[in-house]
């Protein structure tokens, strides 16, 4: 991927991020401000840096850490509590405005990168992006884009500005107060196991 880092600093911005939602599993709920290493669409295809996921409101968060595609052509929509029940739900704040480059609305297009780089199922044109911008420029803590799903705003956060970042103490998605609303705003059934569903 060709790009000019000089057009991308055209698009960075600063902001302070409060109360984004975050939905993790609950294995790491002790540190609900850091991540570990993952494929995702701005992570490292090395494995050279970690990125920190989070949205700007809960239907984002949970269209995009829980339901993906899963749904697609399908006429009845089931979660299963069990994996759920693995997850939980923390709202990421940073102490100082973060210097974000702001790939949202029209910026890939505009910038002449490719557009599968915020629009794909693919994640191969997001991480040759953010590797270079990483490993090019040092000030930048992460990148701000539209969910693909819910056209949503969020955010990945670089590791190095991890140390900005706070999360309040997670809460058990399953137990999440915007959760019942959203399900059944998506017509989703929650059932105990195949074959039951809760009451």
């Amino acid at each position: 991927m060709k790009i000019v880092p000089s057009k991308l600093r055209e698009r960075v911005l600063e902001a302070h991020i409060v109360h984004w939602p975050r939905i993790m599993p609950s294995r790491h709920r002790a540190t609900p401000a850091s991540a570990g290493f993952g494929s995702s669409r701005f992570s490292s295809p090395a494995g050279t840096f970690r990125v920190l996921y989070a949205a700007d409101n809960f239907p984002t968060a949970f269209a995009e850490a829980v339901v993906r595609d899963r749904f697609e052509g399908k006429a009845r929509r089931f979660l299963y509590q069990p994996h759920l029940e693995q997850l939980c739900v923390t709202s990421i704040s940073s102490s100082r405005e973060l210097a974000l480059l702001d790939l949202r609305g029209a910026a890939v297009y505009e910038l002449g990168i490719d557009t599968d780089t915020s629009r794909a199922r693919a994640h191969t044109s997001g991480q040759a992006l953010s590797a270079m911008v990483h490993a090019e420029m040092l000030d930048i803590d992460g990148i701000l884009f539209n969910s693909r799903l819910t056209t949503g705003d969020c955010v990945a956060i670089y590791d190095r500005a991890f140390s900005a970042l706070s999360g309040t103490p997670p809460v058990a998605l399953i137990q999440a107060t915007l959760l019942p609303a959203e399900l059944t705003r998506l017509g989703i059934t929650v059932r105990q196991k195949r074959g039951y569903t809760t009451k």
